[in-house]
């Protein structure tokens, strides 16, 4: 999802388990999981290779994934725990550190923050079988927007970030599931918007 192995790139099991210091049988185990969320495809006499999106591929799973979005405050949302909320405020506490440093924003730490915004606001989905779905879908995109993040104006998109979480945080604080699924629906709209170029630039 990440890039870190590229799109097209054959992965080799044994080369894998010693890479992370595994056996051959959890690894087999993390891939066959892989090929089920569509990140790694598994053929005979091909072997394990690291998939793509295509165009139509791309606007289909941002599609969906606004569509579930807009769901997420009428399948039996849940409150979040104090640990939840007080990991919401230390995502506010470490964009805005971001933010206020000089230099270049390094991806490896936005994207831990996107990841870990994405993991709390999940926790208010009720239901079991809409998580999973967001969940697939949001590492699908993953690889797309690591593509795009290489020529977006990182710090816009920082910036555009913590306006979703400020917002998402002071809904969660009323218990306004409503509105915590539209403003993550409304967010990944306007990025779609701002992405458009790089999109139209990907591959039919």
């Amino acid at each position: 999802a990440t890039r870190v192995y590229a799109p097209g790139t054959r992965l080799s099991e044994s080369e894998l388990a010693a890479e992370f210091g595994l056996s051959r049988t959890p690894v087999r185990q993390a891939l066959q999981r892989l090929a089920t969320d569509g990140l790694v495809s598994i053929k005979n006499g091909v072997g394990v290779t690291v998939t793509d999106l295509d165009r139509t591929e791309i606007d289909q799973a941002y599609y969906l994934r606004c569509q579930l979005a807009a769901m997420i405050g009428h399948t039996n949302p849940r409150p979040l725990s104090a640990a939840d909320m007080a990991a919401l405020k230390t995502i506010v506490v470490r964009v805005k550190a971001i933010l206020a440093k000089r230099g270049s924003i390094p991806l490896g730490e936005f994207s831990e923050l996107c990841e870990r915004f994405h993991n709390v606001v999940n926790n208010t989905i009720g239901s079991r079988m809409l998580r999973d779905f967001i969940e697939i879908l949001y590492h699908q995109t993953d690889r797309f927007w690591f593509g795009w993040m290489s020529e977006a104006d990182m710090r816009h998109e920082v910036t555009q970030f913590l306006h979703e979480v400020e917002e998402t945080q002071r809904a969660l604080e009323i218990n306004d599931f409503e509105a915590v699924g539209y403003i993550r629906r409304n967010h990944i709209t306007m990025m779609l918007a701002r992405m458009a170029a790089f999109r139209d630039s990907a591959k039919p």
